[in-house]
């Protein structure tokens, strides 16, 4: 029953979303420069997009694995 983690992958997404949303939401308050808000965000949104990459790897993998 769920060899591939459907529901781990699901919810290490969501943490991670909610981590950045939380890192965003305090870097967005403080007194930092824009350009350092800007690039943490930036670097934010491209661990969230290396996140889902490896995720969908990691059930690809799987499902190549299962059905080859």
């Amino acid at each position: 029953m769920l060899a591939d983690y459907v529901l781990i992958s699901a919810l290490i997404f969501f943490i991670s979303c909610g981590i950045l949303w939380m890192i965003i939401s305090k870097i967005q308050n403080s007194n930092f420069s824009t350009r350092f808000k800007r690039v943490v965000i930036y670097i934010g949104i491209a661990i969230i997009f290396l996140i889902v990459v490896l995720i969908f790897d990691h059930h690809s993998a799987n499902h190549i694995a299962l059905n080859a």
